[in-house]
């Protein structure tokens, strides 16, 4: 069959920076049992909406097939009616995180005939055979579809028991000197599906039919390194998993098979705080990881669970301690706003994020459809109008932004306040910090760059001032 892939813009405000693994992955599925593949990827290109549309004409397509997270919402309520438009009478498969989030209402909001829910790469090549054939739609795990009787959902598909097979993605597909550009040198690989654990804040997709963790070999995951090594200019691999650290036994195969390569790499990998030791921390060390993200999230015991992390604050409190002695930089990750925040919780946490040491990155808490997060947000009516006025805006949400609701156990101006309060502390706290350990050379030379960036004229005497009131107060010296 002849297949057209579709993969819709994901954050309209930030450029894009990682190669899709998904879209590839069934891309290459798709050929590898000889169908025919045309790919319009409008995330990575970032097409027009002309030029999308005039793809879509062209294209000779037996069946559309269309994934991306909850955030493509709004595009999608766009992209649709068009395909429905220029591809008259051909199936519209709607795959990924949005349909595996919203697979209860999916139809309601889009004119498609097909959701693939979950693991996609089996699922559709069985969906593929039965359009072309018996249509006996019930008899394909994992997915939902239109009958004649209403929508059906069919039973979940197992996820596929091991990742043996999951190919290196294509680079063909999509422009990666850009995208490396875009990331500053960093490049995903692929290395993990699953987890175990369930944030309330969190969707993940695999865990529609299971909470199984699985990991593609470490000989597969370092193949695939060494060939992006020398093809691009790779200035750290991001090992891509929801918390990489977890298993033990990988960990070791892959810091132990990096040493034998001889590999010269820099990489990061994910984690939390109740996945680190001495042990496995010298294993990165020693292998070449250079960033640990570490998911702490609070430093209030009340807000960790709510999120239902399975974690206590002594455990982050100790656990950074440990990780500061082995990685040179690590990102530790502070959500503000949360469901149940207080002007106490969120002090708690302002005042653990200082004493550790590492200043955090300062996310806001985002109810997404999918989480338990967003279930809660409905049930306090913290999300107001229609569901899809809502999510007609997550093109344009971001955690790293003030939301524009109140999720908090406090009121609207207390919220706000509190919560700007808070960032303010920390980022004058560690702007502090950072000037203490500046050389007098250093500051200068830095205030300089500033100054003529903008084209200020002023003294060194009036300089120092400026800078020194910027660090106190928290404001910026340089307007």
């Amino acid at each position: 069959m002849d297949v057209l892939l579709i993969n819709p813009p994901m954050c309209v405000y930030e450029p894009p920076r990682f190669p899709s693994f998904g879209i590839s992955y069934i891309a290459q599925e798709l050929r590898r049992q000889r169908h025919r593949v045309e790919l319009i990827d409008a995330d990575s290109y970032r097409y027009s909406r002309e030029t999308v549309l005039e793809c879509i004409g062209k294209a000779t397509a037996d069946v559309v097939a269309i994934g991306g997270l909850i955030t493509v919402f709004p595009y999608m309520d766009w992209l649709v009616p068009q395909v429905r438009r220029l591809q008259p009478g051909k199936p519209i498969i709607l795959g990924s995180g949005l349909a595996s989030a919203l697979r209860d209402k999916c139809f309601m909001y889009f004119d498609v005939d097909f959701l693939v829910i979950g693991e996609g790469e089996q699922t559709i090549i069985d969906l593929l055979s039965q359009i072309a054939g018996a249509r006996q739609f019930d008899t394909v795990k994992g997915i939902a579809y239109r009958s004649a009787d209403g929508v059906k959902i069919t039973d979940p598909r197992p996820l596929m028991a091991s990742l043996d097979q999951v190919p290196r993605i294509d680079d063909s597909f999509f422009p990666m000197d850009q995208l490396l550009e875009n990331s500053g040198g960093v490049l995903q690989i692929h290395a993990q599906r699953g987890c175990p654990f369930h944030c309330t804040f969190c969707f993940n997709c695999y865990r529609v039919s299971s909470r199984a963790v699985r990991y593609r070999p470490v000989q597969n995951v370092l193949d695939e390194i060494e060939f992006y090594k020398l093809k691009y200019k790779v200035r750290l691999f991001a090992i891509a998993g929801e918390c990489i650290m977890l298993n033990r036994k990988w960990l070791k195969e892959f810091a132990d098979e990096i040493h034998r390569r001889k590999l010269n790499i820099a990489y990061r990998v994910t984690s939390r705080v109740d996945t680190m030791d001495a042990e496995r921390l010298g294993w990165l060390r020693d292998s070449g990881c250079i960033v640990l993200s570490i998911g702490v999230e609070s430093g209030s015991q009340k807000i960790l669970d709510l999120m239902q992390k399975k974690t206590t604050v002594d455990e982050a409190r100790r656990a950074i301690a440990l990780a500061k002695q082995y990685i040179p930089s690590l990102e530790v990750n502070m959500m503000l706003g949360y469901v149940g925040e207080t002007e106490q919780t969120v002090r708690e946490s302002v005042e653990f994020f200082k004493e550790i040491g590492v200043q955090p990155c300062i996310f806001f808490a985002q109810p997404f459809p999918g989480t338990e997060l967003y279930k809660m947000a409905l049930e306090r009516g913290r999300i107001k109008g229609e569901e899809r006025q809502y999510m007609m805006g997550l093109d344009r949400a971001s955690i790293l932004d003030m939301p524009s609701f109140n999720l908090t156990d406090m009121d609207d101006e207390t919220a706000s306040g509190v919560l700007s309060a808070a960032v303010r502390d920390i980022e004058t706290y560690y702007a502090r910090q950072a000037f203490r350990r500046m050389t007098p050379a250093v500051v200068a030379r830095r205030f300089r760059e500033s100054v003529a960036t903008v084209g200020l004229k002023c003294t060194m005497a009036e300089g120092w001032r400026l800078l020194r009131h910027a660090l106190r107060h928290g404001s910026d010296p340089i307007r």
